[in-house]
C-alpha cells in the first residue's frame, strides 16, 4: 500500500512537473527562431559578471594606498561583494553634498504631519485641492528621536502615508527581526505619540536621473538606515537588487524575452523569488541557453522590478 501511494505521489509530481515547463515553453512561444539564436549567441560568452573592472580595480588600488590594505588580498574578494562596497563607499563620500541639497529643498517645501498625509492619501480629495501627485521621494522624520526613514513611489501621496497606518506586526518575518533586534518601527513610534514631519522631494527637482538612485543616496544622506539608529532597513532597491546586466545586448535580450512574457498567465503567478528563480532556471533550459550567473540574477530582479513598477494601483496621479 505504501508502494503504491510513493507511486501515485510521485507520478503527481511528475506530471505537474511537466504541465509546468509547458507553461514556462508557452510564455515564450512568441520568439521567432531568429530571436531564439540571437538571445543565445548574446549570452553565450564568458560570464565577465565574474571578473573585476579596470574601474574597479583602480578603485581598490586607491583604496588599498589610501588605508593601507592588502592589494593582492582586495582583487581576490568576490566581484558582487566589491560593486556593493563601492557603491556605498561613494555614497559615504558624497551624503554630505546630498544632504544639504535635500535639506535646501525641504526648506522650501511644505512639511507635512501624519494626519495632514493621511487624509491626503484620498485620491478625490488631493483633486478637489488641486494637490498634483508626483514620484520622488518620501522622508519621514522622528522629531523626538530624530531619526529618519526614506521611501520612495512613483505616486508619493499615495505611499508614505501608509506607514502611520499599516501595523507591521502583520507581517511575521518583519515583525520577528523587530523583536529580536529591537529595530524601531514608524507605526508604533506614531501611535505611541512621537511627533513626525513629512517632506515629499519630486525627482526631477534633484540631480538624479532615477528614484532608486536618489532613494539609496537620501537614506546614506541622513544616516537613515538601522546600523544608524534610523527606520530602513535596507540601503534601497539601486543597491539590493536592480538588475545591472553586462553589456546592452544582454539587457535588449532580456527585455525582449521579458515584452513576450508578462502577457502570459503563468507570469501572473510569479509573485515571489523563489518563482521567479525556478521560471528563469526552466526558462533558460527550454531556451537552451549557455548557463549564465550574471542573466539568472538580474532577469529575476528584471521581472521584480517590472511587477513593482506595473502594480495595479501603481499609485496613479
Amino acid at each position: 500500500m505504501d508502494n503504491e501511494k510513493s507511486l501515485e505521489i510521485l507520478r503527481v509530481i511528475t506530471e505537474k512537473e511537466i504541465a509546468y515547463q509547458r507553461a514556462v515553453a508557452l510564455s515564450v512561444k512568441a520568439l521567432t527562431e531568429d530571436e531564439l539564436n540571437w538571445i543565445r549567441q548574446v549570452f553565450s560568452g564568458d560570464d565577465i559578471d565574474s571578473k573585476l573592472t579596470e574601474e574597479e580595480l583602480n578603485w581598490l588600488k586607491k583604496i588599498s594606498e589610501d588605508y593601507g590594505c592588502d592589494y593582492g588580498g582586495l582583487i581576490k574578494l568576490p566581484p558582487p561583494y566589491v560593486r556593493l562596497k563601492k557603491t556605498l563607499f561613494e555614497q559615504e563620500e558624497n551624503k554630505e553634498i546630498v544632504r544639504k541639497d535635500l535639506d535646501s529643498l525641504r526648506k522650501i517645501m511644505k512639511k507635512f504631519t501624519p494626519k495632514e498625509l493621511i487624509e491626503l492619501g484620498n485620491k478625490n480629495l488631493r483633486e478637489s485641492r488641486s494637490i498634483r501627485n508626483f514620484a520622488g521621494i518620501y522622508i519621514i522624520h522622528n522629531r523626538l528621536k530624530n531619526i529618519y526613514y526614506i521611501g520612495q513611489s512613483k505616486g508619493v501621496f499615495g505611499r508614505a502615508y501608509q506607514h502611520f497606518v499599516t501595523n507591521p506586526s502583520e507581517n511575521k518575518a518583519r515583525y520577528e527581526g523587530t523583536v529580536e533586534f529591537n529595530l524601531p518601527e514608524i507605526y508604533d513610534d506614531y501611535r505611541s505619540g512621537n511627533k513626525f514631519n513629512i517632506s515629499l522631494i519630486p525627482l526631477e527637482n534633484t540631480s538624479f536621473s532615477t528614484l532608486d538612485e536618489l532613494e539609496s543616496n537620501a537614506i546614506s544622506a541622513y544616516n537613515a538606515s538601522v546600523e544608524y539608529g534610523g527606520y530602513n532597513r535596507t540601503h534601497g532597491n539601486r543597491v539590493i537588487n536592480k538588475s545591472s546586466f553586462n553589456n546592452d545586448d544582454q539587457e535588449t535580450a532580456a527585455n525582449l524575452i521579458l515584452n513576450k512574457i508578462k502577457v502570459t498567465e503563468i507570469f501572473s503567478t510569479l509573485k515571489n523569488d523563489k518563482k521567479r528563480w525556478d521560471y528563469t532556471r526552466t526558462l533558460s533550459l527550454e531556451l537552451v541557453l549557455p548557463h549564465n550567473r550574471n542573466f539568472h540574477s538580474n532577469f529575476v530582479n528584471r521581472i521584480k522590478e517590472y511587477q513593482k513598477t506595473n502594480k495595479k494601483s501603481n499609485y496613479k496621479k
